[in-house]
């Protein structure tokens, strides 16, 4: 079963916090689902994931991120080990498919882009727990 993870899902799996991300990772790990992301997940799970362990500002990230702070360097590979579990696919859509989606069912930018990698590819299952994705026809969400 293919299955697009929303970095909600990735986030909550770093931070411990809920079991069924846990469930879910494990089993992308162990082959049990194909698991896929986009680079605006990828995007957003990097910068939750130094925010929630550094408990830093973004000035303060940027600002050791540009001196090439080890302490950061080692928390990009982390989070690298987990984003290579996932399969990655091209966020190929144009402006018009963007805000019709936002438009039509209420969504964020990076939500739309998200639901249309979906649709795209053909990934009628989103693991998320952003309720947003529960108004999109094309895609179950779960967990």
């Amino acid at each position: 079963m293919k299955v697009f993870f929303d970095s909600s899902v990735l986030l909550a799996f770093l931070a411990g916090q809920d079991d069924r991300a846990y469930k879910m990772v494990k089993e992308v790990e162990l082959g049990l689902i194909e698991g896929y992301i986009n680079d605006i997940v990828v995007g957003e799970v990097i910068y939750g994931y130094l925010r929630l362990t550094t408990k830093l500002s973004s000035l303060r990230i940027r600002q050791l991120l540009a001196k090439r702070d080890r302490r950061l360097i080692d928390l990009l590979e982390d989070v690298r080990s987990l984003l290579e579990l996932f399969g990655s696919l091209p966020t190929n859509v144009n402006v018009r498919e963007v805000i019709d989606v936002m438009s039509e069912y209420g969504l964020m930018p990076a939500d739309a882009i998200i639901a249309l990698t979906c649709k795209k590819n053909e990934i009628e299952v989103i693991a998320t727990l952003d309720t947003d994705f529960k108004r999109i026809p094309w895609l179950k969400v779960v967990p």
